[in-house]
């Protein structure tokens, strides 16, 4: 496997090229390890000292570094980018049953403007199951950053017919929170929905044991 990289207007970024898809759905930016908790490469690469941010595009993969020197850096993350690769392990492995709000840096507000969102996702009521999206697993991450409020839900299928109606409802849900301006609705399939994504209260609703 052949990685090849590729300068960026930042000194501090670097991208790297494997040959291959990365996030389809990119880019998927990561600015602290917490962010990176459900992506198995993403963890690998905070493992290394000096990695302070991480991007996924469809095809690249970028390092953001802190003071460290690229000379030293990158042999390292080479290694574990083909590492991850050759085990095949997936990009991201399932999300948290529920949200991470995320909010502007050093801003409780907007982490409490976050949460306010996610409980107003709960309004929104799949047709299909009759149970919300946010306990059901569909909603993957609500964040707010320079003013927009970005959601990235998925369907319990792809395909559903209900998909439209999810996507303005989650936007109406939103937009109704007091605080709120724009707003950005994402839709992803990776990773692809699955009932172990709900949450407790959505399992014992469906009869559904672990």
């Amino acid at each position: 496997m052949f990685i090849q990289t590729e300068a960026t207007a930042d000194p501090a970024s670097l991208k790297f090229l494997p040959g291959r898809e990365v996030f389809s759905d990119g880019p998927l930016d990561m600015a602290d390890r917490d962010a990176a908790a459900r992506s198995p490469l993403a963890t690998r690469l905070f493992d290394i000292a000096g990695v302070a941010a991480i991007s996924f595009g469809p095809d690249y993969i970028t390092v953001t570094k802190n003071d460290s020197d690229w000379q030293h850096l990158k042999p390292a993350l080479l290694g574990a980018i083909m590492e991850h690769f050759m085990s095949g392990a997936p990009i991201l492995s399932q999300p948290a049953r529920a949200p991470s709000p995320r909010g502007l840096p050093g801003s409780p507000e907007a982490g409490l403007l976050g949460a306010s969102v996610t409980d107003a996702l709960r309004l929104v009521i799949d047709p299909e199951l009759g149970y919300n999206i946010v306990d059901l697993g569909l909603v993957y991450d609500v964040r707010i950053e320079d003013g927009i409020t970005s959601i990235v839900m998925t369907t319990t299928t792809r395909g559903c017919p209900a998909t439209n109606y999810l996507k303005e409802g989650a936007q109406e849900a939103a937009l109704s929170v007091q605080g709120v301006g724009d707003v950005e609705v994402d839709l992803t399939y990776d990773p692809p929905w699955a009932p172990e994504m709900m949450s407790p209260e959505a399992k014992g609703h469906f009869g559904i044991v672990d």
